[in-house]
């Protein structure tokens, strides 16, 4: 166990080939048992060593397999929201994001009988174009955000945004995803493909550097990174051979590190240091 600082532990619950069907095929499919039997899994892990997480999930997975959601809250895991069907917010107009929370957020509360306090965009896209999407987040209630990396990416990021736990002028509390200096450099680290793709020394690396700074960081995970076969197509998938290359090219990439790997590491990283729900880091991390 290092140190005595206490961990963000997110789930972002999606499925894998619903993303692939909407970002490559243009089709909109509902959640496959791949999201249910990963998460499973993940729970399972949780249960064994005690420990409680924040699931940010979907409108419609809650909708398909609303016994997993009834499982997390009966388990004591935080139920957070991650949109309705994966869609990116920078896309969207301020009404149609308003129903996008209206949707997901009653799917979600309804499932549970829980109240929905946090949000996380899907891949992260709360950004300087569209920060309007915090002051709808505060009209629907919700008591914070962690959707923003403050480091400019090419599709993700503000930089120059605070790296710690801070309340918004509008009320809304933010909690920004993990940024790390590098000499000059800002790297992003925490979770996803940072943790699949590279050596467990970069993530203890990254988790050491915050608790020297005596700064939690936001791990996130993803379900289908757990996933021991390798990405395939989508069900009744029909590419043209452009899209049928840069999806090939996505899959070979994102079989990179997962299954057992992905698995061996995050059981040795969730013994390694100490981790609670979002929620709870809030009262003691404010800025």
């Amino acid at each position: 166990m290092n140190g005595n600082l206490t961990h963000g532990l997110s789930i972002d619950v999606e499925c894998y080939y619903q993303i692939v069907s909407n970002d490559y095929l243009g089709k909109i499919i509902e959640p496959t048992k791949e999201v249910l039997n990963n998460t499973l899994w993940l729970l399972d892990v949780l249960g064994e060593l005690n420990l409680q997480a924040t699931f940010f999930c979907l409108g419609n997975v809650a909708r398909k397999f609303p016994e997993l959601l009834v499982r997390m809250a009966n388990e004591g895991h935080e139920i957070g929201v991650h949109g309705d069907m994966h869609a990116y917010i920078h896309r969207m107009s301020p009404s149609q994001f308003r129903e996008e929370l209206n949707v997901s957020v009653g799917s979600i509360e309804e499932t549970t009988g829980t109240k929905v306090l946090g949000h996380r965009a899907p891949a992260f896209s709360v950004l300087e174009s569209n920060l309007w999407a915090l002051d709808v987040m505060l009209e629907k209630g919700l008591l914070y955000d962690s959707s923003i990396f403050p480091v400019k990416k090419k599709h993700y990021g503000i930089s120059g945004s605070p790296r710690t736990i801070h309340k918004l002028k509008n009320g809304l509390y933010e909690v920004p995803m993990t940024v790390v200096d590098f000499g000059k450099r800002e790297l992003a680290g925490g979770g996803g493909g940072h943790f699949r793709l590279f050596p467990y020394f970069y993530t203890n690396w990254v988790f050491r550097s915050c608790e020297n700074e005596d700064r939690p960081v936001i791990s996130y995970f993803h379900p289908y990174e757990f996933e021991l076969s390798r990405p395939r197509l989508p069900p009744n998938a029909w590419l043209t051979p452009q899209a049928a290359a840069r999806l090939l090219k996505f899959n070979i990439i994102q079989s990179i590190g997962r299954g057992k790997s992905m698995r061996k590491k995050w059981l040795r990283l969730l013994q390694d240091y100490k981790f609670c729900p979002i929620k709870n880091l809030l009262n003691h991390r404010t800025v």
